[in-house]
């Protein structure tokens, strides 16, 4: 049977998409260090997690669809224990609503500027992974750093035009399907 602390690994790299122990400590709010104790046999020796990290562990990583119950088992936990538990942590997280939202972005040159802006924050020999990380915690600021973008109202009517005008060329009879005899 594999250690806690080798399964606790094992769990966290098979997060979709798969977490750093940096990243890890990061959504569990604590101390690298502090997290990486758990995950090294020299340092942590005991045959079970803390409950309670457990529960926030297995928070974090069912967000990257891995089994809350598979977790809560490091915590000693046995199958009818460990469900239970998975079923809070799931009840937990908050559901996911959709909307639908107009949205007008910047110009092709204002957008290439901002990733261009965004890449620099790239260290050099990041991975994939790590820019895509970078990307998407600084995304908000690019778009903040190029400012509101109010859309030009004479041509968002003109469109509103086109499309009204489109919609009643789709209903007219020119456009109905004749019958073959």
């Amino acid at each position: 049977m594999a250690s806690v602390t080798s399964r606790l690994k094992e769990l966290r790299k098979a997060a979709v998409p798969k977490l750093s122990i940096r990243r890890i400590a990061e959504e569990l709010d604590m101390p690298f260090g502090s997290y990486a104790r758990y995950e090294s046999m020299s340092t942590f020796k005991k045959p079970h997690l803390p409950l309670e990290f457990a529960r926030r562990v297995a928070a974090v990583l069912a967000e990257h669809g891995v089994d809350p119950a598979e977790v809560m088992k490091l915590a000693g936990l046995r199958d009818a224990e460990a469900e239970p538990e998975a079923r809070a942590v799931e009840a937990a997280r908050p559901p996911v609503q959709y909307i639908s939202l107009p949205i007008a972005l910047p110009s092709e040159a204002a957008l290439c500027d901002m990733f261009l802006g965004l890449l620099a924050l790239v260290p050099e020999h990041a991975s994939k992974q790590e820019t895509a990380e970078t990307l998407a915690r600084w995304l908000p600021t690019g778009f903040a750093g190029i400012g509101p973008f109010v859309p030009d109202q004479v041509a968002l009517a003109a469109t509103d035009r086109q499309e009204r005008h489109l919609s009643d060329d789709e209903g007219s009879s020119e456009l109905q399907p004749t019958s073959r005899t």
